[in-house]
């Protein structure tokens, strides 16, 4: 159970009001939230708490935990960044992991850096994370030896604590810019006369460059021990044996003498409003955040989760409410949203308003913000509107009990983490959600709309504005921000009418078409069902999930049949009537209507095909396949959400090229398409000019007019005898006329030869670096295995060679795709940030990664570690509906052979060195390949 932090608690009035409520479902309000009886929770002599779990999703893995309640508040003024490089040096050198051996030897085990191994530093706490295999039981026991080191057998060698200086000023270099100043000038606002103010987890880039080594050492000492720590094990393992791990690794860690007290430290009360308005000649948006200070209330009873629930009722409701502004063409917000919660540190929670403002409507962005607030606070909501909430709210919670048992590790390992942190409770899902529907029965109105009036308060007010330094913006002084607070206070605000229409989504009467034939695919265990009117539907049933069906469609065709002056018109027309509802019903009243129903469908238009995205749980099938219906029968050409959209859109872009990153990698896509003009990353003004609805609404319905030559795919937990009518009445009743149609080929050109480019944007010290290669290639299973294994292989080479030897950089990316169509190739770009007069040591060292495996291949030890890698990384896969839906559309769109599933382990074994040498030598080539480089704007 996530973010149970309460912010106020109920009269006892309140308790006395609603004690019939909870005697009719035998709750008593003050008894305590009980503990979900399947973990095992224990403390040892020393301290230390541990979790305990059995989960079998996913089966044969294991996730574990280290948590520490120590983070940077806890530094000394010379220690400032050290939590935070502590949790590094956990990685770069332990008892039984000297240096880099700990990443190395998990990656031999197919374990991934960053994704199955990594941490976290934040104000208030450490947490290590780690999964691994848990059906190899020596494994195993390096996982807790693993554990045990980082709770207090890291080495600190010298010579490692200085090659990672290196890696976390890179760090603190990829954090530099508009976003990093304007913090640095609030952040002193909002944690006035608070240590937080003080103790960013980055810390102080002076001291990380020149601490002493005992200083590192001394923070470790003083904090990482077992009273403030806890082992969280939640995986495919024997709880019993578990324990006594636990008991052997950990029970015989002993406190420091004269141990340092664990201080908490909090956020003065403010009877004033603070106001902190700052500017930045790199902001990318106007924005405000509204904060109303409140302690924090932890969840411990019954009445404490009900006052919870109550909580995110009213946030829910009144962000619908945003929402439906939002989408006016007149109103000031982008984006607009309330929540209460925790306010940045685990001290004081908060009542939160943020909105996201258009260019020059920070003053009436913030009184719109306020207003909303307000009529709330004032006359409350609607009964119909909590109505709706509260079936959505027990829709949510009755899904999650659904799936009780194919819940992830993962998830209990974060709410356990959280319930030793923070001591949120941890009752399970099933325990919850019967809390939950039992508690919704009693809740009123009237409570509803009382927490306003104590949420909204004249204290303990802070408000945050943000915007670009633009002779265009209008930038209000504190003043006049005051004078907007106190002017809404007392401003005539009409009562919000709720508008809704209680009518069925499809009101014509649908024909439908049977089924003629029908082809199963024992091996993969999914069938082929072709309609009367030449539609197929292909489906599987699974047992991955229980309440969860997810879908897609396609036909081919996409942008690429239009013109290059309709281009931009095309790309934007599925988007634009996703923001304008369907049938009769506008996008608001489509939101209203499908409240406390799963079923999210979205239209799309690519470059070479259009179709469907979208999931839905067993019993809202029918609603899914009616939205899917109406998207292609009834979109809407609605002007308000046209312009509303656009307005948004423009507002959005206009000031995001100031950015230096995006604006590299605006540079980088289109020198990467030799400057196609259909390859957009930033759309300009002129071209968003070129948008015209009568256009885009003539293609989105000129590509969904013949549902003859599309496929669908569903897979999940599928009932045929309910799902097969279902899709004979709605995918049945589709237009159909005959066209058939495919893609054309006006794919964009990757440039010959070497192309170098630098964009020079920013003023800090600050480069990026992006090199791209691509090459056509035969689509063959082996060829796209070769090219995934190379991607694994470069990324475990950079870490080793430009991280860890280097010191150059902090987290290199790889990314990697293959596609057939329009034409076949494959695509690999690496990318990272480091210091400007590093970029071209980096770039020859990645190059050199590169040519060798063209001339040697990779190492054997590399070899083996891609394979674990990926034979590991299927075995969870293969057990998800998203991984079938996607292998069993590819079957069909780039005629992927089925066999090549069932052989994919064999095929990942058999690899040789000397296959990747090959694929090396033929789609990574040092002499063709687009570099773009970042660097600062020279000084003036």
């Amino acid at each position: 159970m996530r973010h149970l932090r309460n912010f106020s608690l109920l009269a006892l009035t309140l308790l006395i009001a609603v004690g019939s409520a909870f005697s009719q479902e035998k709750i008593n309000p003050a008894d305590a939230i009980s503990t979900d009886p399947d973990v095992k929770i224990g403390r040892l002599e020393n301290g230390l708490v541990y979790y305990i779990r059995r989960n079998i999703k996913p089966e044969k893995r294991v996730e574990m935990r280290l948590a520490v309640n120590a983070g940077s508040v806890l530094e000394s003024d010379n220690q400032k960044g050290l939590a935070h490089f502590t949790e590094h040096m956990c990685f770069n050198g332990t008892k039984n992991f000297p240096k880099n051996e700990l990443v190395d030897y998990l990656q031999k085990l197919g374990v991934k850096f960053g994704a199955d191994i990594n941490a976290y530093t934040s104000f208030d706490e450490t947490v290590y994370m780690l999964q691994l295999p848990s059906d190899n039981k020596e494994l195993l026991e390096k996982g807790y030896m693993v554990l045990e080191d980082w709770a207090h057998n890291v080495t600190f060698d010298g010579k490692e604590i200085d090659k990672e200086r290196g890696v976390i000023t890179e760090e603190w270099r990829l954090g530099l810019g508009a976003d990093d100043r304007m913090r640095k000038k609030y952040f002193p606002v909002i944690f006035k006369n608070s240590k937080y103010a003080e103790r960013l987890p980055i810390g102080d880039v002076n001291i990380i460059e020149n601490f002493k080594h005992d200083t590192l050492r001394d923070f470790y000492k003083t904090w990482y021990r077992p009273d403030l720590q806890a082992i969280i094990v939640v995986g495919d393992i024997d709880v019993n044996e578990t324990e006594k791990q636990i008991i052997t690794h950990f029970g015989k860690i002993q406190n420091p003498s004269n141990e340092k007290s664990r201080v908490s430290f909090t956020i003065p009360e403010n009877t004033q409003p603070l106001v902190s308005i700052v500017t930045d000649k790199e902001a990318t948006s106007s924005n405000i955040m509204v904060f109303y200070k409140h302690p924090d209330m932890p969840v411990k009873t019954v009445n404490d989760y009900r006052t919870k629930l109550m909580n995110d009722l009213y946030t829910s409701m009144l962000n619908s409410r945003y929402r439906e502004i939002i989408e006016q063409p007149e109103s000031p917000f982008i984006a607009a949203y309330n929540y209460y919660g925790n306010f940045l540190t685990r001290s004081n929670d908060a009542y939160t308003l943020v909105g996201l403002v258009k260019e020059n409507k920070i003053e009436s962005g913030l009184e719109q913000l306020l207003k909303e607030s307000e009529r709330v606070k004032r006359y409350g909501f609607k009964q119909s509107e909590l109505d709706r909430q509260i079936e959505d709210t027990k829709s949510r919670y009755e899904k999650q009990a659904k799936e009780y048992d194919k819940t992830e590790s993962a998830r209990f390992a974060r709410e356990y983490v959280s319930n030793f942190l923070t001591q949120e409770p941890i009752p399970g899902i099933r325990k919850e959600a019967e809390m939950v529907k039992a508690l919704l029965s009693g809740i009123t109105l009237k409570e509803i709309n009382e927490l306003g009036a104590k949420w909204v308060t004249d204290d303990n007010l802070v408000v945050v504005i943000t915007a670009p330094e633009k002779e265009s913006i209008k930038i209000p002084a504190e003043q006049t921000v005051l004078d907007i607070i106190a002017k809404v206070k007392k401003s005539d605000i009409a009562d919000y009418e709720d508008k809704f229409k209680d009518e069925p989504l499809v009101t014509n009467k649908l024909s439908g078409s049977g089924i003629t034939t029908t082809k199963e695919n024992a091996d993969l265990g999914y069938t082929e069902l072709t309609l009367k009117n030449g539609i197929k539907v292909i489906y599987k049933n699974t047992d991955f999930k229980n309440d969860e069906i997810i879908f897609s469609a396609y036909s081919e065709g996409g942008t690429s049949l239009y013109p290059d002056k309709d281009y931009i018109s095309a790309l934007f027309s599925d988007k634009v009537v996703a923001q304008s509802g369907i049938g009769n019903f506008s996008k608001t009243e489509l939101d209203k209507k499908l409240k406390g129903k799963t079923a999210d469908v979205s239209p799309y238009i690519d470059d070479v095909r259009e179709g469907f995205t979208g999931k839905t749980s067993p019993k809202d099938l029918e609603t899914l396949l009616q939205l899917t219906y109406l998207y292609f029968t009834a979109p809407r050409k609605d002007t308000a959400a046209f312009r509303s959209f656009m307005s948004r859109t423009r507002n959005q872009l206009k000031f995001i090229g100031s950015n230096p990153v995006y604006a590299f990698m605006d540079t980088l896509v289109k020198t990467t398409s030799s400057n196609n003009p259909r390859v957009i990353v930033l759309p300009k003004e002129y071209q968003l000019d070129q948008i015209n609805l009568d256009k885009l609404y003539s293609i989105y319905t000129e590509r969904f007019a013949n549902a003859g030559d599309f496929k669908f795919f569903f897979v999940g937990n599928i009932n045929a005898d309910t799902a097969l009518p279902l899709f004979e009445k709605y995918l049945g009743s589709l237009p159909v006329n005959g066209r058939s149609e495919t893609w054309k080929d006006v794919g964009p050109q990757f440039p010959a030869g070497i192309t170098d480019v630098t964009v020079k944007k920013g003023s800090e010290p600050k480069s990026m670096v992006g090199i791209a290669f691509s090459e056509p290639i035969a689509w063959t299973d082996a060829n796209r295995l070769h090219l995934r294994m190379l991607k694994e292989i470069i990324s475990i080479r950079l870490i080793e060679v430009i991280r860890e030897e280097m010191s150059g950089v902090y987290s290199p990316q790889v990314q990697f795709t293959c596609e057939q169509y329009p034409k076949s190739e494959f695509n690999l770009m690496v990318m990272f940030g480091c210091s400007p007069k590093n970029t071209g040591k980096l770039t020859k060292a990645v190059l050199g990664i590169v040519e060798k495996l063209g001339k040697k291949g990779p190492t054997a030890v590399d070899l083996d570690k891609a394979k674990e890698l990926l034979l590991r990384e299927r075995e969870v896969d293969a057990k998800t509906n998203k991984f079938w839906l996607t292998k069993i559309e590819s079957i069909y769109f780039n005629n992927d052979s089925p066999e090549g599933i069932k052989t994919y382990a064999d095929a990942v074994t058999a690899v040789t060195i000397k296959d990747l040498q090959d694929a090396a030598k033929s789609y990574l080539k040092i002499n063709h390949y687009v570099r773009a480089v970042l660097l600062p704007e020279d000084k003036k």
